[in-house]
């Protein structure tokens, strides 16, 4: 069964095949790549649910351990909690067996942990979906649900593709709703676990930007038609794709820290260049770069001045 349009669907094994010829990727790159990524998906999962924090506070919040003033003990948790859960989905990637109920649980548990005090435990009473006319099973159910949910996992009998696959898996948790709060976050680390383990890159973000887009493919999804949310999610899966693509194939670029060590200008200052235009950079997540090759030129002006 196919879903997904049969361009789009080309065009996303165009592209992963393309980048599969570069594996295995430099381990310098996946890092510098992993860093920025990272903080563009717990960026806008929590924000897509609420949290106030900006994509730079957040990535203050994650990588420098630093509190952000005006901002909620929940929102810095939120943050925090969701690099032990990505961690997490990255270990089930490599152990490659099947996932079971224990490492859902587990899941909503590193995501929750702090924040609610049903962390790691499905919800006690029945709930409403925000926004939705459809109403979630009842709470006796989730629990057979959630293995029935799984074993559908475990054998795709509708002989979908990854990525349809992983969009369908989001929207069937989803449905089953088994927590008091943390579904959608659940529900999209579960859908990146079948992305990567099909191969695709580390991370497919759904940016917070679609929100209302991402919603209302949801509902529309609860109406019978999953259409909208697949081909959000494989739009998500090409920008992934994309990123990775363009830093393999553009010149090898630095972070301004990096370009600071490099041209001997302090990092403020190229960004002040930057942000003037002076200097030629591009953003990757809350980080500028800049292309070996702009560097040298910047450099050789300097000297030459």
């Amino acid at each position: 069964m196919s879903i997904l349009s049969k361009k789009i669907h080309e065009r996303l094994l165009t592209k992963k095949k393309k980048l599969d010829t570069y594996r295995p990727l430099p381990p310098a790159l996946v890092r510098q790549l992993k860093e920025s990524l990272l903080v563009e998906y717990i960026h806008s999962s929590n924000a897509i649910e609420g949290s106030t924090l900006t994509l730079e506070e957040t990535r203050m919040v994650i990588e420098d351990g630093i509190t952000i003033g005006g901002k909620s003990i929940k929102e810095h948790l939120e943050a925090r909690n969701h690099l032990k859960a990505i961690a997490f989905i990255e270990e089930l990637v490599a152990d490659r067996r099947a996932i079971v109920d224990v490492d859902v649980l587990k899941l909503h548990r590193l995501v929750l942990e702090g924040i609610d005090d049903f962390a790691g435990k499905y919800r006690e009473w029945g709930v409403k979906v925000s926004g939705s006319t459809f109403i979630p099973p009842l709470r006796s159910d989730v629990p057979k649900l959630i293995f029935d949910l799984l074993e559908w996992l475990r054998g795709n009998p509708d002989e979908l593709s990854p990525v349809e696959f992983a969009a369908l898996l989001l929207h069937k948790f989803n449905q089953v709703h088994p927590f008091n709060d943390g579904n959608g976050r659940v529900g999209r680390l579960l859908m990146n676990l079948v992305l990567i383990k099909s191969g695709y890159p580390f991370i497919t973000n759904i940016s917070y930007r679609d929100r209302k887009q991402y919603l209302r493919s949801l509902q529309e999804a609860d109406l019978g038609n999953a259409k909208i949310l697949i081909k959000l999610v494989a739009r998500s899966v090409e920008n992934a794709l994309d990123n990775y693509l363009r830093a393999i194939e553009e010149p090898h670029v630095f972070s301004l820290a990096e370009a600071s060590k490099k041209s001997g200008v302090n990092a403020e200052y190229l960004g002040l260049l930057v942000r003037k235009g002076t200097l030629p950079a591009y953003k990757r997540g809350s980080r500028w770069y800049v292309s070996e090759n702009e560097l040298k030129i910047y450099i050789e002006t300097i000297r030459r001045k």
